[in-house]
């Protein structure tokens, strides 16, 4: 029994390695395509003291994201110990693949089939509610910087918004057709009904911290502040939102949206791209490591104890 669950470990810490190598392959692959359009020779940090600033938001940053989690499950029956295997383990998953599967899926157990569906409905509610502040940011931001130019887009963050509002405080209800399964019937009885003041209201302050931490790494690259760069960032945010995922999130086509906006309004692009860069590592590189030390030492808890 110890033999496969060291096995188990093994092949478990073998796959994370490997994942890292080809994140590693993929910035260098990155790295190629930029070199001929960005040049970072002439970046240079001009104040630490911002760049600090950012590293102290990130436990903020954690603790929201795991409060936004406890309020999600609630009203569910769950041992501490199993919230903590779950969020560490949806955490590790979101360096690989998009938030919301990380969210759902990518926190299921083996076996308990219940539990898997309370992860579900808790991965959907955050999700939806982190979309739901991001999309009318987005619309602010868009409404600020065109008015009444380029409406298209801001009705369509705006249509968008209230959708995702009313779905997000409306309890789902699917056709009766499909109440004759019992997932549905499951999935239906498990939409967190309570807490969701709470966890919108989390959400748009963990949408404020990553904010700040954007526009503190611009400052440290010697970037001036102005309010105009506010909402430049909200519909950044919004189109990131909207586009696909790859192997690894959004790394890279995060970057390309952020530049591409920001240098539509005269920004540098390279201090955009490594802002971007910055605040992803800063908020998706640390958590994973924090979560792969937690589950380590869980896994040398269980089966060498």
């Amino acid at each position: 029994m110890q033999r496969e669950s060291k096995a188990t470990q093994f092949n478990a810490t073998l796959e994370v390695f490997i994942r890292f190598l080809l994140l590693a392959c993929l910035f260098i692959i990155g790295y190629q395509v930029f070199y001929k359009w960005l040049s970072f020779e002439s970046i240079k940090i001009t104040n630490y003291f911002f760049l600090f600033c950012v590293f102290l938001l990130f436990p903020i940053n954690f603790w929201l994201e795991w409060k936004r989690f406890q309020r999600s499950v609630d009203q569910h029956d769950i041992p501490q110990s199993d919230q903590y295997q779950a969020f560490f383990q949806g955490i590790v998953v979101a360096f690989f693949t998009p938030a919301l599967f990380a969210t759902t899926f990518g926190r299921f157990g083996i076996k308990d089939r219940m539990r898997n569906l309370q992860w579900m409905g808790a991965g959907v509610l955050t999700g939806l509610a982190q979309f739901t502040v991001t999309m009318l940011f987005a619309f602010g931001g868009s409404l600020s910087l065109f008015g009444v130019n380029r409406l298209y887009v801001t009705f369509a963050f705006f249509g968008v918004s209230v959708l995702s509002l009313s779905a997000y405080f409306f309890k789902i209800k699917f056709p009766a057709r499909l109440m004759r399964w019992k997932l549905f019937q499951d999935i239906q009885a498990l939409t967190p009904s309570q807490n969701k003041g709470q966890i919108l209201m989390l959400s748009v302050v963990r949408y404020a911290v990553f904010s700040v931490q954007f526009h503190l790494v611009l400052l440290a690259f010697g970037v001036p502040f102005a309010l105009k760069q506010v909402f430049i960032l909200m519909l950044s945010y919004g189109l990131i939102t909207f586009s696909p995922s790859i192997l690894f999130g959004k790394i890279v086509l995060r970057e390309l949206i952020a530049v591409a906006v920001f240098s539509w309004f005269a920004y540098p692009k390279e201090e955009i791209m490594l802002t971007a860069f910055f605040t992803w590592g800063f908020n998706v590189v640390l958590p994973v490591l924090v979560a792969l030390i937690r589950i380590s030492s869980t896994w040398k808890a269980r089966f060498f104890s």
